[in-house]
């Protein structure tokens, strides 16, 4: 088996609040969302989306008997193509309702920034050096 992650679905506490967050961060039609009852899903093509659902739900599922808010069990990364692209998302991240967690900073791996969405969960930005 080749590891391809093609659906990453990340635990929220306002379904509604969460959704505001991301149509306002992402750049995406309407025709690549999809809601239901329980959840809200971002269609970018035909390889991956990105998942909205209930923490206790996902607490459930994982037989946990409660979830722990604001407790990431992961971070997502998103590789941008410039420090100044990092700088510009945390720009929208703001304007958003999130938080940034750590401003653009240079380091020997690139350039990187931490922020959280508005439900808590973490987001790395990073900018790499191309490799010849």
């Amino acid at each position: 088996m080749k590891p391809e992650i093609s659906i990453i679905t990340i635990g929220v506490d306002d379904l509604e609040r969460a959704f505001a967050f991301y149509r306002a961060l992402f750049e995406i039609s309407d025709e690549q969302i999809g809601a239901g009852e329980d959840h809200v899903a971002f269609f970018f093509d035909d390889k991956f989306s990105f998942v909205l659902f209930p923490r206790e739900q996902i607490a459930q599922t994982a037989g946990k008997p409660e979830s722990l808010d604001g407790t990431p069990g992961f971070v997502l990364s998103h590789r941008a193509e410039s420090p100044e692209a990092v700088d510009e998302i945390l720009e929208r991240v703001l304007v958003a309702g999130g938080a940034v967690i750590t401003p653009g900073t240079q380091s020997e791996w690139g350039y990187s920034a931490y922020f959280e969405d508005s439900e808590g969960n973490v987001w790395e930005l990073m900018a790499t050096p191309t490799q010849n």
